[in-house]
């Protein structure tokens, strides 16, 4: 399994950084690449919340169908595929509280069944869209 992780500072606080991960349907506003997304039930993040994401990432497509397994409020959100899903993807989003206005995200993303051709560049890919995507989230949570 490939693990991909990156760290990233926010001028708000882990209060208003939560609502933001855990709108999944939002995703796209920040996450490069997606193409459609379905939350099931509709609004909010919570345990057991099914997620369907597609999109073009690094020139593939992908589709995924994935479930929130981790939430704990305002500290942590994890979503996956089932373990029956051809290719297996976790994102997890650990939020670190440094002051009442400040917060520290830690992202890490790990990706299974990944070809050994494939993931000299996948490596490469991560290494610069996660600071994007962090960036991404920063400009949005401006707004």
């Amino acid at each position: 399994m490939l693990t991909f992780e990156y760290t990233e500072t926010y001028d708000h606080p882990a209060s208003i950084v939560f609502l933001r991960l855990i709108d999944l349907k939002g995703r796209a506003s920040w996450m490069k690449g997606i193409i459609e997304n379905r939350v099931t039930p509709e609004g909010p993040a919570q345990l057991g919340t099914k997620y369907f994401e597609s999109g073009k990432y690094s020139g593939f497509k992908s589709e995924k169908n994935m479930i929130v397994t981790e939430l704990v409020q305002d500290h942590l959100l994890t979503i996956e595929t089932a373990p029956d899903e051809k290719q297996s993807f976790r994102e997890s989003y650990r939020i670190e509280p440094i002051s009442e206005k400040s917060c520290r995200v830690h992202f890490t993303i790990q990706v299974g069944n990944v070809p050994k051709v494939a993931e000299f560049f996948m490596r490469q890919s991560m290494k610069k869209e996660q600071p994007q995507t962090a960036a991404r989230l920063k400009e949005v949570l401006k707004s």
